[in-house]
């Protein structure tokens, strides 16, 4: 393998390694508002005279009250020994909240030592005993002095390097299982040592005035944890009442505030300046230091203006957070992370909310406090606003001010600060992201810090830590040695190796986790080598679908198969034919997981084949030796004639298809039946019933008569001004004589069953009643002169002096007078 350097890394190679770990108790879920927390406090003598008041266990009662039921607590104190006052648990309701709070009374009492290394371990322990990976999991670091476990062999410099190495270890162990750890220290704490643990374990290290700084601090970094946004930290005097304005948004659905006392007889309320009803929605909580107020919002029903009324004397520390239902979370960089320098930034973030369209998610850049600032707008991409900050160009803090804004409006922001230094760059040549492996494979996995110019670096440990999807968490450390078992093939180049083995099913997340030290400080690098999953060794299923088969001496016979992957990746199959009279190419196959695919293996008989059943059989082999192929296909093949082969195929066709072919036989007949039979009743209905011709003398007052019109084909002659031996009804008028002639007819056809389907038109007419006038007659119709031509239900017309109108039975006239209307024939 070649070395993987830009320029010469001189390594200090100080690996303080680890062995490979048992299965631990890790998660980390920076979009997830439950945390787990071990409270650590320091009780060690020194205490008497930082903290006289014991304002630590007020701070710590406060910290308590403020968790939410979700989250778990769990609270330690140490000196020269270490002792769990509560064990991690849920911090439940307020019954259960009390009687966490009751245990803080042990560490009223100062005495003893300082022990850092014991009091970080059993916070390890606590957080170990607990997972879910949804859950954040954190230390809050509580203490006075130095590290100091045995206060006679505190110059022995032998004995305190190895204390702080061991210290150190501890730490380190913390970073790589994502316990962050938020150091407060005041009175004669040492910021290095803080610091160092802050760095070690990507928390933050804070160095306070005094003790009565404590539950500010407290209160600041539960407000972090939790991305609530801060409106009130301060410290004022009261005297009687004092009234402080604040105001509820639509955005925000909870709002916390703690009024902390230092004299008895203090009261606090809230009202509101618009009259709003509080029943329900506002509770007051009070101690004897401290009352806390929470109000909660559902739908904007406590919009508005309020206030805050303070009624005592004496000073108050004064906290005030609101929830809000719109959040941005940074899920990369993570927070208190040490970056290189000239290497971009990938940003990522995180929404928990439903944005309208008017709104962007957006990053404000930061170097070094300067008021110039870069806004780095973010697009959604796989459900994270993502995007890239280039201008990496400053060795320092850079704060990342992640905001969600409505219109030219900030709806809510949270700030991130990481580390940018002159440090290497982590890398691998392995890429695990959505990869698929199996139970019982392993991975080779490689990385490397590679830097521009010559870098006096000291390795600490180089591991790889994997997350579980069920939140517990392997640590394999990696080694640049020629030990079969990591793998490594050159010892000394720079590049560490360990075999990651694939033991479970499940989902996995796989971290790159560098500590070292440099000349600049210590430093821990990560690289995110992406999401991976172990399945099962998988199983191939193969079958013959059809088994009746038959060929000709020479032919070809297609032989379906069924193939069947019941593995959770892809899976390539080969498919050979074992016969000593037939021959197939071999057909390759690859089949997408759980994919089920049909794959006809078409075979060739020898010419020589006896005519007689032929045995044959499939084999199916996977690729990957891991899989499990499950395929004894057996089948015959019956070798016949030419002649019997065809015979057996038009046999085999219809026995199949029998049913098809009947239908398609008979579906000629029986549509002829059927339209014959629409024909038969349509015409039958429309015979039956009755026509008239109406008529009466035009300018008479004389009534109407009727005359009826042939039920069946058939015509009535009407002759106007003499006798006429074809008339059958003679009227007198015209002078010059002619015949008006009514016929009546069906439409006409020789294919009945057609007439029939055309029936069903709305357009049908089975009768037609056609007026036809023998010279020199003529009639009128819609102010028309016509000789000839068909008339309609209701029509009227005139001729030789008269006024006829063909009327039908109501039975027919509704459904004529819509056809002639869509005819435009009325």
């Amino acid at each position: 393998m070649q070395l993987k350097k830009i320029m010469t890394i001189w390594l200090t190679m100080a690996i303080v390694g680890f062995g490979f770990m048992p299965s631990l108790s890790a998660a980390e879920n920076s979009t997830s508002e439950e945390i787990a927390v071990s409270l650590v406090i320091d009780t060690s003598g020194s205490m008497a005279e930082t903290d006289p008041g014991n304002l630590r266990k007020t701070a710590a009662e406060i910290f308590v009250d403020m968790l939410s039921p979700e989250d778990y607590v769990g609270i330690v104190s140490f000196s020269t020994d270490v002792k769990e006052l509560a064990p991690m648990q849920s911090v439940g309701d307020a019954t259960n909240k009390q009687a966490i709070k009751g245990t803080l009374a042990a560490i009223v009492g100062a005495d003893g030592n300082t022990n850092y290394q014991l009091a970080l371990q059993k916070a390890e322990q606590q957080l170990d005993s607990y997972t879910d990976k949804n859950i954040r999991k954190v230390i809050i670091f509580l203490t006075d002095g130095v590290p100091e476990p045995d206060y006679a062999l505190r110059e022995n410099a032998a004995f305190m390097s190895a204390y702080m190495d061991t210290l150190w270890q501890t730490t380190a162990q913390l970073g790589l299982k994502n316990y962050a750890v938020y150091a407060l220290g005041f009175g004669t704490a040492d910021p290095s040592t803080l610091q160092r643990i802050a760095t070690d374990t990507r928390g933050e290290a804070k160095f306070l005035g005094s003790s009565s700084e404590i539950a500010v601090n407290f209160f600041e970094v539960l407000r972090t944890l939790k991305n609530r946004q801060g409106f009130w930290n301060e410290t004022m005097p009261v005297t009687g009442e004092t009234i402080l304005p604040f105001q509820v948004d639509n955005y925000t659905s909870q709002v916390t505030m703690v009024v902390a006392n230092d004299t008895t007889g203090t009261n606090v309320t809230v009202r509101s300046a618009n009259g709003t009803d509080t029943t329900g929605k506002v509770v007051v909580q009070k101690n004897e230091n401290y009352s806390i107020v929470t109000m909660n919002q559902a739908d904007k029903e406590l919009n508005g203006e309020w206030e805050l009324v303070i009624n005592g004397t004496g000073n108050v520390q004064l906290f005030g957070d609101k929830d809000l239902s719109l959040k941005s979370w940074l899920v990369e960089p993570k927070a208190n992370t040490q970056l290189p320098l000239h290497e971009p930034i990938a940003l990522s973030v995180a929404v928990t909310g439903e944005l309208n369209e008017d709104m962007s998610v957006e990053v404000v850049v930061s170097k070094n406090g300067a008021s110039e600032t870069e806004t780095i707008p973010l697009t959604l991409e796989a459900g994270n606003y993502v995007g890239s900050y280039d201008q990496v160009d400053q060795a320092g803090t850079y704060t990342l001010d992640t905001r969600i804004k409505d219109g030219g409006t900030i709806v809510t922001n949270s700030l991130t600060t990481v580390s940018v230094q002159q440090l290497p760059v982590l890398a691998s040549e392995v890429a695990l992201q959505d990869a698929i492996f199996k139970v019982s494979e392993n991975q080779t996995v490689t990385g490397y810090l590679q830097m521009d110019g010559t870098q006096d670096i000291t390795i600490n440990s180089f591991n790889l830590v994997g997350n579980f999807a069920d939140g517990r968490q392997e640590i394999y450390p990696m080694r640049d040695g020629e030990q079969e078992s990591s793998g490594d093939a050159v010892t000394g180049d720079g590049i560490y190796t360990m075999v990651l083995p694939f033991d479970v099913e499940g989902d996995f997340f796989a971290t790159l986790v560098v500590q070292g030290s440099y000349p600049g400080g210590n430093f821990t690098l990560e690289k995110e080598m992406g999401t991976y999953q172990v399945v099962s060794s998988g199983e191939i299923e193969g079958s013959l679908v059809e088994t009746n088969l038959a060929g000709k001496p020479g032919g070809e016979v297609t032989m379906p198969l069924r193939l069947e992957n019941h593995s959770g990746r892809s899976e390539t199959v080969h498919v050979t034919l074992a016969s000593e009279n037939a021959s197939s190419e071999e057909k390759i196959l690859t089949l997408k997981p759980n994919q089920t695919v049909d794959a006809p293996l078409t075979v060739n008989l020898s010419e020589d084949a006896s005519l007689e059943k032929q045995d044959f059989t499939v084999n199916v082999a996977a690729e990957d030796p891991l899989t499990i192929v499950k395929a004894d296909i057996k089948g015959t093949v019956t070798v016949v004639s030419g002649t019997a082969l065809f015979i057996l195929n038009i046999r085999d066709f219809f026995a199949k298809n029998g049913a098809a072919v009947a239908i398609v036989l008979l579906l000629p007949l029986f549509a002829f039946m059927i339209g014959r039979l629409l024909y038969v009743l349509k015409m039958k209905k429309a015979l039956q019933i009755p026509r008239y011709l109406e008529y009466k003398r035009i300018d008479f007052s004389e009534a109407s008569q009727e005359m009826l019109l042939p039920k069946k084909i058939g015509e009535i002659v009407i002759g106007f001004g003499e006798m006429s031996s074809d008339a059958d009804l003679v009227l007198n008028g015209p002078k010059i004589p002619y015949l008006l002639t009514v016929h009546v007819t069906t439409s006409h056809t020789n294919r009945k069953w057609l007439e029939g389907y055309r029936s069903l038109s709305k357009a049908y007419l089975p009768i037609h009643i056609e007026l036809m006038t023998s010279p020199p007659g003529i009639f009128k119709l819609n102010r028309e002169i016509f000789t000839n031509k068909e008339i309609y239900n209701q029509d009227s017309f005139e001729s030789g002096g008269y006024q006829f109108t063909y009327r039908a039975e109501e039975t027919l006239h509704e459904e004529n007078k819509a056809r002639n209307v869509l005819e435009g024939k009325m």
